[in-house]
């Protein structure tokens, strides 16, 4: 069955490495096509961050969402990071962390 992408409020700036974050809750029986690592990556050039979004542990239906805004690239150092099993807290999160990140100076 396919799903849609998640709608989310990027602010203007961020570049999109890669997207197959979806509408999908993980009580859906095909929610394990995307309880994966590397759900969302967004890049911010200008403040230098960047935004990585995951399940992990990756294909456990016990595992949780991760959202981690590193400084520089994935290897730099974590500036903040959020856990939830909940789609619509990591929607919030990642809508309001890039935001923040926008509004820095």
């Amino acid at each position: 069955m396919e799903r849609r992408l998640q709608p989310l409020r990027i602010p203007i700036g961020w570049s999109v490495h890669y997207n197959d974050f979806h509408e999908i809750d993980q009580d859906d029986p095909e929610a394990w096509r995307w309880r994966k690592e590397n759900l969302l990556q967004l890049s911010h050039e200008r403040r230098d961050r960047l935004l990585d979004l995951g399940w992990y542990p990756p294909d456990d239906a016990n595992g949780r969402y991760v959202l981690v805004l590193h400084a520089h690239d994935f290897t730099g150092p974590e500036l903040e990071r959020f856990e939830s099993r909940d789609r619509a807290e990591i929607v919030a999160e990642v809508e309001r962390l890039a935001a923040e990140v926008n509004s820095r100076s």
